[in-house]
C-alpha cells in the first residue's frame, strides 16, 4: 500500500477524531428563532446643541413621532441644553410612579384621572399646560347597519388593544362588551400591541369588529351605516409639563397645538398662561 495513501488516510482519522466532539455538541443545541422587539421609541439629535440633558416624552400614541421628535431637535430645542429628544409610545401600564417622580419624562400625554392614579399630587412637580378635546369612540364593522348586542356579537372576532389603560382600545368597549354578561366568548376577543396593526387586521377582514375614534386616518371615511357610537365619551387627554422646563411652555404650547390639531383634524383653543397654567 502506497506511503502516501497511509498517511492520507491517518489525517482524515485524527481530524475526524478532533471534529467528533465538536459535532456531537453542535447537534444537541437547540437554535432559538430572532425575535425582533417592536420598537417603541424615537431618537433624534438636537441641533447646535450646548449641554448634554436628555429630553424624554411619553405618549400612547406614535403618530407622526419622527416629524414630532425631529421639529424639537430642529427648532424648538435647538441651542438648549439637551444633547437629544427621545419619544417614548409603550402601553400606558408601563407608566409608573417611580418614573414620575424619577423625572423621567420632561413632557407626557395622558388622562387627568390616570395621572392622579399614580400619582395624587402630580401638581407639585407637573403642569398642565394644553389639553385635547373629548371626542367619539365607535365601533366599526363591515357590516351595515349594524344593532350591537349579544346576538350580533355571535362568532365575532373583535379586536382590541392589550394597553389595559386605553380608553378607547381597552377600558371603554369593554365596559360595554361585559354588558352582555354570558352571551360573548372570550375566545372571540384578539388584542392587539398598537391601534396601526388593529386596524391593519380589521381592514384586512381579519376581524369583524373594533373600537377606534373617527379621527384615525385609515377610518375617517368609512360608512356611517357600518359604525356605532360607544355610549361612553373620552375624558380629558392632557400633556403635563415638568415643572424644571417652564420656560419651555410657551413655545411648546404653540407646537403641540398644531400638532393634536392635525391629529384630531380640529380646532382646539389655547389654555394655557403663564401664571395660571390650565385653564
Amino acid at each position: 500500500m502506497p506511503r502516501n495513501f497511509v498517511f492520507t488516510i491517518l489525517r482524515l482519522l485524527i481530524a475526524t477524531l478532533v471534529l467528533l466532539p465538536a459535532m456531537v455538541f453542535l447537534s444537541q443545541q437547540t437554535i432559538e428563532p430572532l425575535v425582533l422587539k417592536e420598537q417603541y421609541s424615537y431618537s433624534c439629535k438636537v441641533k447646535n446643541t450646548s449641554g448634554k440633558k436628555h429630553f424624554h416624552i411619553y405618549m400612547p400614541t406614535n403618530w407622526q413621532v419622527e416629524e414630532f421628535a425631529q421639529t424639537l431637535c430642529d427648532t424648538l430645542l435647538a441651542k438648549q441644553s439637551f444633547e437629544t429628544v427621545t419619544v417614548y409610545w409603550q402601553p400606558r401600564e408601563m407608566l409608573s410612579t417611580e418614573q414620575l417622580l424619577s423625572d423621567n419624562y420632561a413632557l407626557f400625554l395622558n388622562r387627568d384621572y390616570a395621572l392622579s392614579g399614580l400619582l395624587p399630587n402630580w401638581d407639585d412637580f407637573y403642569t398642565a399646560i394644553l389639553s385635547l378635546p373629548s371626542y367619539q369612540i365607535s365601533w366599526f364593522s363591515h357590516q351595515d347597519n349594524m344593532q350591537l348586542s349579544a346576538n350580533s356579537l355571535k362568532n365575532k372576532r373583535i379586536g382590541l388593544l392589550e394597553d389595559k389603560r386605553s380608553e378607547s382600545g381597552y377600558l371603554a368597549p369593554m365596559s360595554e362588551l361585559k354588558q352582555f354578561g354570558q352571551g360573548l366568548d372570550n375566545a372571540q376577543l384578539v388584542f392587539y400591541p398598537n391601534r396601526e396593526s388593529l386596524v391593519n387586521d380589521f381592514l384586512a377582514e381579519k376581524l369583524d369588529i373594533i373600537p377606534s375614534v373617527g379621527h384615525h386616518g385609515q377610518l375617517k371615511r368609512w360608512p356611517a351605516s357600518k359604525t356605532q357610537p360607544l355610549q361612553h365619551v373620552s375624558s380629558t387627554l392632557s400633556w403635563y409639563l415638568n415643572d424644571q422646563y417652564a420656560d419651555l411652555a410657551p413655545s411648546l404650547v404653540t407646537y403641540l397645538q398644531q400638532y393634536q390639531s392635525r391629529l384630531l383634524k380640529v380646532h382646539t383653543t389655547h389654555p394655557y398662561s403663564l401664571d395660571k397654567g390650565l385653564r
